[in-house]
């Protein structure tokens, strides 16, 4: 069974030099500024598309 998609966001919080993200469902990661900034780029991008054509598929 395909989970539905979750509405609750990702939290960010930066500590000794890095991106520590803590989500829903123990989503939990630690980027590096960059990694982080360019991780931001492209969910601003797929969001955007999402909503606009919900039936697109991205790579």
């Amino acid at each position: 069974m395909a989970r539905l998609p979750c509405d609750i966001p990702i939290e960010a919080a930066a500590e000794h030099g890095e991106v520590i993200l803590d989500g829903p469902d123990g989503l939990a990661a630690s980027l590096t500024p960059e990694a982080a900034r360019r991780s931001a780029k492209t969910m601003v991008k797929a969001a955007e598309t999402a909503e606009r054509n919900p039936d697109a598929e991205t790579p």
